[in-house]
């Protein structure tokens, strides 16, 4: 494999020197203070705090650790300036838990760690530390922050059927089909709320894996990837706990139907990116044009079912390998160069 261009030899050659590089600096730590309080000072923008690793990850690698460093710390000051005149300084604080899987998945990346790696990295903190966080906001507040959160849904679906209501545009009988949906929506989301979170978590980090590399390679064609996420797969032990996962779907006992659902969604979500990866990997083989691509992705994720076809794809994967040819090819054109 051909050895990496240098950090710093990288920076010189994509940043420039002189004005041009100093008003790229100064455009970076306007980007990742934009990025760290737009969900905390915009309401309906909460949803973007999954970008927040983003600019970490980027710029660190952009730039170099030291200077990295630099960006993020006075983006960091200038966040928190505007938060606390805002008033938004604690969802700040909160939001910022995200930030270190930047910094991991930045070190990954230097050191040439596996995506796989990396993400489990990243996941495995992010439990940790809202686990850790949600104990001591229990402890402070005398609350349960979990119970609290489910709560805070169930009143999100009851402010939603009071806007169909208020509305004065349905009938009374189309009414109660909605409430009769919401309600079968809110119990089952009550249902699924642990697996709804970790999933949640998994795809901020492979949000984050992804979008990071494709802005690196964006901004300097010759980087050479640690690994194509094309090629990517997950561990062939991981079937078993598919098959336990069918198993408890089909015995009568509640608590253990509900175990087998929460994790065969968990699962679910694993085997749709490794689907993905083996989508991306047979267009490229394939030499699809964006456009065609963008019509297949299209189809494929309108209804739920393309999101089972390309989950049960990427489980067939274990035993078929659909990307053994490209995976040969790849091994073939590192060894030549």
């Amino acid at each position: 494999m051909p050895a990496r261009p240098s950090s710093k030899r990288t920076t010189e050659t994509v940043l420039g020197t002189g004005a041009n590089r100093q008003a790229a600096t100064i455009g970076a730590i306007a980007i990742t203070t934009l990025v760290f309080t737009t969900p905390t000072m915009v309401v309906g923008l909460e949803w973007l705090n999954c970008l927040i690793p983003l600019p970490v990850y980027y710029f660190l690698r952009v730039y170099g650790q030291k200077q990295g460093a630099v960006i993020i710390t006075l983006a960091l000051g200038l966040a928190g300036g505007l938060t606390l005149w805002s008033g938004n300084l604690p969802s700040l604080l909160f939001s910022l838990t995200l930030m270190p899987i930047g910094l991991i998945l930045a070190r990954a990346d230097r050191e040439n760690e596996s995506a796989q790696r990396a993400g489990l990295t990243s996941v495995g903190y992010l439990v940790l530390v809202w686990l850790i966080t949600g104990w001591l906001m229990g402890l402070a507040t005398q609350s349960n922050p979990y119970l609290e959160l489910r709560q805070n849904l169930d009143k999100g679906f009851e402010a939603t059927f009071s806007l169909y209501r208020d509305s004065g545009r349905f009938p009374a009988g189309d009414l109660e089909g909605i409430k009769t949906l919401i309600t079968q929506l809110r119990e089952q989301v009550a249902r699924l709320f642990p697996a709804l979170l970790l999933t949640s978590i998994i795809c901020t980090v492979w949000l984050n894996i992804v979008a990071g590399q494709w802005l690196l390679k964006r901004r300097d064609p010759t980087r050479t990837d640690r690994e194509d996420l094309k090629n990517w797969r997950l561990p062939e032990l991981l079937v078993w706990p598919v098959i336990m996962t069918g198993s408890l779907l089909l015995l009568p006992e509640e608590r253990l139907n509900t175990l087998g659902l929460n994790a065969g969604l968990v699962l679910l979500v694993l085997y749709l990116s490794q689907g993905l990866a083996i989508i991306a990997s047979l267009m490229q083989r394939w030499s699809l044009s964006l456009l065609v691509r963008t019509i297949i992705y299209s189809l494929l994720f309108m209804q739920i079912y393309g999101f089972v076809l390309v989950a049960v794809l990427g489980l067939a994967d274990v035993w078929v390998d659909f990307r053994k040819q490209r995976l040969t090819k790849d091994v073939d054109d590192t060894s030549v160069s």
